[in-house]
């Protein structure tokens, strides 16, 4: 840990201080960007993503190096974000029971339906309902964003978190496609259980409207049977894992920000407990396997290396 914290103060030190304002505009633009799109109801799909981070690597006179770095994940990124749809029209066993009866042998009850009998009010919406959507909103933003400053200040570190989010995602996808379950809100609209308010749909009316970028996500269908396990959960914990080992002295925030996601999505009616929790099993899982693959040169040579057809750039 503490080596890695030198590496990335020497790193950051060798800067001209017009690199390090252009890097850190660049960081702060994508940021607000992200904050306006979310407003929106537009967050930041990979591929946008990928454009707006790109057009600013660029400026900055990292745009080769963040061509090669970033092409890999953003592919395979989309290309799971395009598989997930597929689910649907492959598996149509949806299962219902599995979440509801877990839930109920923990909490003697299903933590959604409490906390919205607690906190929710039909008559008029809180700030907290608010914070907890956009969390919801922000599942993918915030690792990309994270991503875009781990890449600016360390390369090796970079690939690694990127790569647990790609690993999470496509273990997901399998499960997804093997395990094809419903979220709490749907369970509610089938009579599995009591009556659940889709609060991120009724939160999704008091924002500013929607903005329709291009953006080839869109073309894509979506999947409401793809809640185990949460990756709102996974991204949430995998983010909070990797910035608690650069920012050790801060991990109580980010272990809040993934609280705080746990609790926002089972509030929302968008996950059960169960989902989270496997989400965090997951995390961890891709986490620790993401790790120890990429110890082995001859995977990280042809992830980066053989991919795009050249040696590595180690400068930033």
């Amino acid at each position: 840990m503490a080596s890695f914290i030198r590496k990335t103060k020497d790193s950051w030190s060798t800067l001209r201080r017009y690199d390090k304002f252009l890097a850190a505009s660049s960081f702060l633009f994508l940021v607000i960007v992200g904050i306006v799109l979310i407003l929106y109801q537009a967050p930041y799909a990979p591929d946008q993503f990928f454009i707006f981070a790109g057009i600013l690597a660029f400026v900055i006179g990292k745009g080769r190096t963040f061509l090669r770095d970033w092409t890999p994940p953003i592919i395979l990124l989309l290309t799971y974000e395009y598989l997930r749809t597929l689910i649907p029209e492959i598996n149509h066993a949806v299962h219902y029971t599995t979440m509801i009866n877990f839930d109920k042998f923990v909490f003697g009850g299903i933590p959604t339906l409490f906390l919205q009998k607690i906190f929710y009010a039909a008559a008029a919406l809180h700030w907290y309902d608010y914070v907890a959507s956009f969390l919801y909103y922000s599942h993918f933003v915030i690792p990309l964003l994270v991503a875009f400053a781990f890449w600016l200040t360390d390369r090796e570190f970079f690939e690694n978190y990127v790569f647990t989010i790609v690993g999470v995602s496509f273990a997901g996808f399998l499960t997804f496609l093997l395990f094809p379950a419903a979220p709490p809100w749907l369970a509610s609209l089938n009579g599995f259980i009591g009556p659940v308010t889709h609060i991120t749909a009724v939160v999704s009316q008091h924002l500013l409207g929607f903005l329709a970028l291009p953006t080839v996500y869109a073309a894509f269908k979506s999947n409401p049977v793809a809640a185990v396990p949460s990756l709102h959960m996974a991204y949430a914990v995998v983010t909070a894992i990797f910035l608690s080992k650069k920012y050790p002295k801060w991990m109580p925030l980010f272990v809040l920000y993934a609280l705080a996601m746990a609790v926002g999505v089972m509030y929302l009616g968008e996950h059960y407990f169960f989902d989270v929790l496997t989400g965090i099993a997951y995390s961890a899982l891709a986490y620790i396997a993401i790790k120890n693959l990429f110890r082995l040169k001859t995977v990280r040579n042809f992830v980066f290396d053989k991919f795009n057809g050249r040696g590595r750039d180690a400068s930033l």
